[in-house]
């Protein structure tokens, strides 16, 4: 009698099981192979945006301008969830896995003397808004919320 196999996969929560015979699910494993293959070769569209920088390599903007400079730049109509969304990419820009927390974007707007009333609920703005999606534990900029920046700053902004 044939050993009993599984072979799961996860690719981010949108899981698939095969369970049977070691040969059956042989079968299976080898066509993932190559599809995984595949995947790891193609750009995925829930990765980070394509104009982030590399990490740990400020953007453009960020490197000639800094947060405060970017800060000045916003119009005045600009609410606490967009300078969270700015203090956001600048932090991922920063980081090695280019992601932020509410606490280090609120952190650097506090280095900057701004106080944001509530930031976890201007980054949950942010998320319900599509401008920041989850990674991990942790929060990244979407192409989305980079497109908002650009249109709040202007040429001040070049992600």
């Amino acid at each position: 009698m044939s050993e009993r196999a599984r072979l799961r996969v996860n690719l981010s929560q949108c899981e698939f099981e095969v369970e049977g015979s070691e040969a059956f699910v042989r079968t299976y494993a080898e066509r993932f192979d190559a599809l995984l293959d595949r995947l790891g070769q193609e750009p995925r569209p829930n990765d980070a945006p394509a104009r982030l920088p590399p990490p740990g390599q400020p953007s453009l903007a960020i490197d000639g301008a800094g947060l405060g400079e970017l800060l000045h730049h916003l119009p005045r109509s600009a609410t606490d969830v967009d300078r969270m969304l700015l203090a956001g990419h600048v932090a991922q820009s920063r980081a090695a896995d280019r992601s932020f927390s509410t606490g280090e974007a609120n952190a650097l707007l506090t280095e900057q003397g701004v106080k944001i009333g509530n930031p976890s609920q201007s980054v949950k703005q942010n998320l319900v808004a599509r401008r920041v999606f989850r990674h991990l534990r942790r929060y990244r900029v979407s192409q989305i919320g980079i497109d908002h920046l650009a249109q709040l700053l202007g040429p001040a902004f070049t992600a």
